[in-house]
């Protein structure tokens, strides 16, 4: 580093020196002499301004730009565990619609299952009302029937005729069922 300074404060006496010369060389006035020796003297302090500084100048660009790049790798693996934590995201929430598509599935084959259980049950239960209507009407029907024959029984041994003719019986039996 020290030669490279050292090779940059040459260049810069030596294009001093040129430019000195090629004012020397001119006629100039007073006025013109000024401001070209405050040019040269402006450049030479900036040369030995950088000789000194020059060093410390870049160590500050130097630090700054790992700063710089420190800051930009960091914010690259942030975005990157971002990106990282996105995709798991969407795929924790594909695997939940397809859970829930499941859920709905199975929900409406179990109300279909249970559906058609209970619609086998209530067929039962009303085909056995229908068997316990029938029986218990027909047991009516036959106590109906015993209730009358009774009746009629009653009625003729109770009766003051005690012959028993068909058409006799056949008019009690029929008044029997007529009421």
């Amino acid at each position: 580093m020290s030669s490279l300074r050292l090779v940059l404060l040459q260049r810069v006496l030596v294009g001093v020196m040129i430019l000195s010369a090629m004012v020397a060389g001119t006629p100039m006035q007073v006025g013109q002499t000024d401001i070209v020796m405050r040019v040269l003297n402006f450049l030479l302090f900036l040369g030995i301004l950088w000789y000194f500084t020059g060093s410390m100048l870049k160590k500050a660009l130097l630090k700054r730009r790992s700063k710089i790049s420190d800051k930009l790798s960091s914010l690259q693996d942030q975005r990157q565990s971002i990106k990282e934590e996105k995709e798991q995201a969407l795929s924790a929430l594909e695997q939940a619609k397809q859970q829930a598509s499941q859920i709905v599935s199975n929900a409406k084959q179990e109300a279909y299952l249970l559906t058609q259980k209970y619609d086998q049950q209530s067929k039962v239960m009303i085909e056995k009302l229908i068997k316990n209507y029938r029986s218990m009407q027909e047991k009516e029907e036959e106590k109906m029937q015993e209730e009358a024959i009774a009746e009629v029984l009653d009625t003729l041994f109770n009766a003051s005729e005690t012959a028993l003719d068909m058409p006799v019986y056949m008019r009690l039996i029929h008044q029997k069922v007529v009421q």
